[in-house]
Parts: C-alpha cells; structure tokens; sequence
C-alpha cells in the first residue's frame, strides 16, 4: 500500500521529442486511478516509468515520500500486469505464479500458501496444473494478476490488461478488478483507451493528450464538468456534439446562432458568459446525446429543431440517432425505440439547461 507522487516529468526520447510533459500527479494509498486517452497519447510510458522499465528524463518519482528514480525495478515493491499476459508457455499455472517468490528466495512453504491463496481468490484454484495454452483468454489474465497478488506489492500497475478479450469477457472482468481492487486495499494504476473501462473502474480519472494531463477528477465530474473540448468528446459514449456558434444579444439576453436558429440561453448561462465579456463572440457549444431528446423529456428550458435523419441505430434499451442540419452532424440518445429511419425528418428538442460552452480559440470550458 502506498501513495505515489510524480513532479514535473518529463521524457524525452532521442531527437528531442518530449513524449511526457510536465508530469505532475499525486496518488493516494488505495486509490484506483485510471489513465485514459487515445493511442500514443504518452499513458504507458507513465506507467513504465513508474515501474522502473523506462528511465525519467527528468522530474522526481516519489513512492511513499522517497525518491526513486534511481531505484531498480525489483526494488520499488511495484507490481505489473501487462497486455499480453508474458506467461511463461513451458511452465503450469502454480510455477507461473510463484517463479517471482523463488527468485526472491521466499521459502517453499509461503510461496505455496501465496499462491494457493491468490488462486483462490481469482478463483482459478483448478487450474494451477494446466499450461497457458490450456486456458482461455479470462483465464491467462487471472494468472497474470494472480502472479502479482502474490508478491503483495504496494502498488498493482495495469497496461490495457483486456484489450485482447471479447466485449463480454471484458465486462466480467471489469467487475472481478474492481472487487479485487477491494479485496486487497492496495493502489491500482490502469491505463486504458476505452473510456467504458475508465469510467466504470476508476476512483479517478487522468485523462491525457500527447503526454499532457488535460483534467483530473472523479468520473462523474469530467463528464459533468469536462474542462476542455478534447475532454468533453473523449469521455462518453457516444461522444458529445459540439455547434460551432457565435453570441448575439436578442431582447436583453444572449442568444447562440446554430444554422438559422436561435438558441436562447438561460438567464444563469447568459449572466455568466455576458460577464466574462463573450458577447458577440465566437463559441463552441456542447450538447450530450441524450440531452437532445423528444420535446418534454428535458429539463424545462427547451428548443425545438429539426434536424435530417441520417441513420439510426436500435441498441434495445435505446436508439441512437444520427442527425444533421447545414453543415452540423449530432448524434442523439433516446430511450427505446425510435420509429425514423434514414432521410426522414425529425424535430428534436436541445436541453439548454444542459449545455457546456467553451471559449473557440482556446478550446477551454468558460463557464
């Protein structure tokens, strides 16, 4: 169990390319913190670096307060879980899961209740005499953590550790990391790109663009309150729409321009973005699927559209609408079933209530 601290990193790689910038992070004891962001956006190489397999260029790595930049990787207590599993193909489960102890010279009798213990709790006990190429894809990722269970480290790393498994395998195992991230009371650090998994599994979200933190927080506040353009379409499913606009003044109160129509802000939403002086400006409004919805379905402050309908998708529980207007795409999420298909037209009401309003140079949420 440990807290972890990362100030100011930097790596840099030859040819002076910062892949991390300005790293600055602070983890506490048995958090569960989820890296997110899209292929090559710099999360692996945190995580190696945390782990010892990559060295810092510079900054200061600090597990439990010491620094430990210059310590090995054996060293640091901190244990792996990678993509591919690297499983040991010539050995059974139980000497996949207890070569670490004897390398470390632990006695016989612990490593064996280790690993009978960690089995069990992953619950791939009647598996511990089979080979890797025995067991399933669910089944090789619980080897893999079952051997770092059983180095009882202060911190679990994880680097994509279900991308190779099917979308119901994936949900399952979601909900067997999360409850043994509860079990074991200790510090989890998982990158991933799916944004499912970061919001399902973490008690913190870092979301991060070509190896710069963009936004820090709970799941449930970057998708209230994403801080930034490049957060607000990253997180959630499907991502959110976003109007390009500008401000106008329309019997005392600011109003959006979208495409001919006028979208009249709310007093709260037109106070603020008036005293920050954005009238007459050039903004980008966002607006989540399902805040545009059949009229009466939003919180009160309604503005009927009509859109074309370009495809529709029945997902069961709900549908999901693929809709354009001018030069505008939208996606909107409704409950049930829909009966539009494509090239009809549609009127839709956006929830004004609901929307998220960032400056269009800088990208940055104002309000």
């Amino acid at each position: 169990m440990a807290n972890l601290s990362l100030r100011h990193v930097y790596k840099t790689y030859s040819g002076g390319v910062d892949t991390i910038k300005n790293f600055n992070l602070e983890i506490k004891d048995k958090e569960f913190i989820v890296f997110v962001g899209p292929s090559g956006c710099g999360k692996s190489t945190v995580l190696r670096m945390i782990a010892g397999l990559e060295n810092i260029t510079s900054g200061e790595l600090y597990v439990d307060n010491q620094l430990v930049n210059e310590v090995t990787p054996k060293d640091r207590d901190i244990a792996m879980v990678f993509q591919n599993y690297a499983l040991y193909p010539h050995m059974n489960v139980y000497d996949n899961m207890a070569f670490g102890l004897k390398m470390r010279k632990v006695e016989k009798s612990q490593i064996d209740e280790k690993v009978k213990n960690a089995a069990k709790t992953l619950d791939i006990y009647d598996l511990l005499k089979r080979k890797p190429k025995e067991l399933s894809g669910g089944q090789r990722q619980r080897v893999a953590m079952g051997r770092a269970i059983v180095r009882n480290p202060k911190v679990f790393l994880m680097d994509e550790p279900l991308s190779n498994l099917d979308a119901k395998l994936r949900v399952q195992m979601r909900t067997e990391i999360s409850q043994l991230h509860k079990k074991l009371q200790t510090t989890f650090i998982y990158v991933t790109h799916d944004q499912m998994e970061a919001m399902t599994l973490g008690t913190r979200i870092v979301v991060i663009r070509d190896g710069i933190i963009q936004q820090v927080d709970t799941p449930q506040e970057i998708y209230n309150h994403p801080k930034n353009v490049f957060v607000a379409g990253f997180i959630g499913s499907p991502q959110m729409n976003f109007i390009n606009s500008r401000l106008k003044y329309a019997g005392g109160r600011l109003i959006a321009l979208f495409d001919g129509e006028q979208l009249i802000l709310s007093d709260n939403i037109s106070k603020a973005l008036e005293k920050k002086g954005y009238a007459d400006k050039n903004i980008i409004i966002g607006i989540r699927p399902e805040n545009i919805n059949i009229p009466g379905k939003n919180s009160g402050n309604e503005r009927l559209v009509e859109f074309n309908v370009d495809l529709t998708e029945l997902m069961g529980a709900e549908s999901y609408i693929y809709l354009s207007k001018g030069d505008f795409n939208l996606i909107s999420r409704i409950e049930g079933i829909v009966d539009v298909k494509s090239g009809d037209k549609i009127k839709l009401a956006l929830d004004l209530n609901k929307i998220h309003v960032f400056d269009a140079d800088t990208q940055l949420a104002i309000l």
